[in-house]
């Protein structure tokens, strides 16, 4: 895991600078599947209606990014939630899955890509993204728009990036386990993996720090026809977040 550039660049120079992705160490996983696609608005619908809640993400300034095939922007509460649901319905170990195991699936197994598409190279256009396709998408890329990786994976670095079991820790890659990680036993926020606002940032091995800290409050909720009627003010539904906060979920065993 974490930044392998020392090893194969000229003059050892590292491909990400920030020393979140290193040093580099070596983790062993048990066999797990992955879903293909990240969760989409579709899936999440189904969610908080069996647990008799209001859709998430209703206020107007979502609504563009709100479409069935989606990707689901959600709390890491509502990530974990739906994963523990999905194996409530099928009788099958769902989960968020752990940092070791986004990173394992997005290298196509391990393998040594510094983007997870079916290449391993950024090809704007074709195999990630552009800007002016997210521009003309409302700023989000339906799943399956592009190749998968090599390991038949979607979406890993399409405009999005996804919530992890982990608690993030700085160090953590200094002290993390040899075999099956699952983060450190707490912490403040929650790592994130994925394209997180360049295409520099969708590389493999790049981790965020991401803090749940849903919307507050309420959203305005304007007359649509114009007319003077009463503004509404509407509080946030459970789950909610912003757009680019999405997940997928892993199921363990064979």
């Amino acid at each position: 895991m974490g930044d392998w550039g020392s090893e194969v660049n000229k003059g050892g120079l590292p491909f990400d600078g920030s020393p979140d992705s290193k040093p580099l160490h070596k983790v062993t996983l048990d066999s797990f599947f992955i879903s293909k696609y990240p969760v989409t608005y579709a899936e999440f619908d189904v969610f908080t209606a069996a647990r008799q809640l209001p859709r998430i993400n209703q206020a107007k300034a979502v609504q563009q990014y709100r479409k069935p095939n989606n990707p689901a922007g959600v709390t890491w509460q509502g990530a974990s939630d739906y994963c523990a649901w999905l194996a409530e319905q099928t009788g099958k170990p769902y989960a968020l899955p752990t940092e070791a195991q986004w990173e394992y699936a997005a290298r196509s197994g391990g393998k040594r890509h510094v983007y997870p598409t079916d290449n391993g190279q950024s090809e704007p256009g074709r195999n990630l993204p552009s800007y002016d396709q997210r521009k003309a998408a409302g700023g989000m890329i339906a799943v399956g728009t592009f190749p998968p990786n090599s390991a038949g994976i979607y979406n890993m670095s399409a405009g999005i990036h996804e919530w992890v079991h982990d608690w993030y820790d700085k160090n953590y890659y200094s002290n993390s386990a040899r075999k099956n990680p699952t983060g450190p036993a707490s912490g403040t926020q929650h790592v994130a993996r994925g394209w997180t606002g360049s295409d520099h940032s969708a590389m493999t091995f790049k981790r965020w720090p991401q803090s749940e800290n849903p919307p507050q409050g309420t959203w305005t909720l304007y007359p649509a026809d114009g007319k003077k009627e009463s503004i509404r003010e509407i509080p946030f539904t459970m789950y909610s977040h912003f757009a680019g906060n999405a997940f997928r979920c892993v199921r363990s065993g064979r």
